[in-house]
């Protein structure tokens, strides 16, 4: 496991932050992250389609435990040069302590680790607080899908971070993590 200079108490790898750490999903993750799907979503994946994004080579899921509990969880997929983020949740009383920034700088960090470029992903069109996190690491509104979401029949809101090697999203990956070091993290 690589750690950053000076700051034994991260771990790259499996991302650690004092009681945080952030790791890759196995199989005996799967009920308790369906559990924070449950309480986050209005529908959820199935146990063996989760279980096959484990499996699967293209997929990267990570997630994130505060003293040794699952607090939240992201996905990606990559499809040839570029990541598409498929899920990204927080169990609803971990939020607003900054871990889907945590999360998400993960995602991106485990993109660049794999030579991706680029990111997309799908937002529900309501979700302006998903939207203006996404927007802080430069990913842009690029179109809609409509009625994207079976459950609503919601439009998603198509998201795209061009360029993840541009000095300003560097620069955004390395404050969240260096905000988590110096401030620690929040008790929920």
């Amino acid at each position: 496991m690589q750690k950053l200079i000076g700051q034994p108490e991260i771990i790259l790898s499996d991302r650690m932050v004092g009681e945080i750490e952030i790791r890759n999903a196995t199989n005996d993750d799967v009920g308790k992250i369906l559990s924070i799907d449950n309480t986050v979503f209005s529908t959820a994946w199935s146990p063996s389609f989760l279980r096959q994004q484990l499996c699967s080579e293209k997929c990267s899921h990570r997630v994130i435990e505060k003293t040794d509990t699952i607090i939240g969880h992201s996905g990606l997929i990559r499809l040839h040069d570029e990541g598409h983020v498929t899920t990204m949740a927080v169990s609803p009383k971990n939020q607003g302590f900054g871990l889907g920034s945590l999360l998400l700088a993960d995602l991106c960090s485990s993109a660049i680790d794999l030579n991706l470029a680029t990111i997309t992903l799908e937002v529900r069109v309501g979700n302006l607080k998903a939207q203006n996190l996404y927007q802080k690491f430069g990913f842009v509104p690029a179109g809609v899908r409509p009625n994207y979401y079976s459950d609503t029949s919601e439009d998603a809101l198509i998201m795209w971070l061009s360029d993840l090697f541009d000095e300003k999203v560097q620069q955004t990956i390395q404050e969240t993590k260096e905000k988590f070091l110096l401030t620690g993290v929040k008790n929920g």
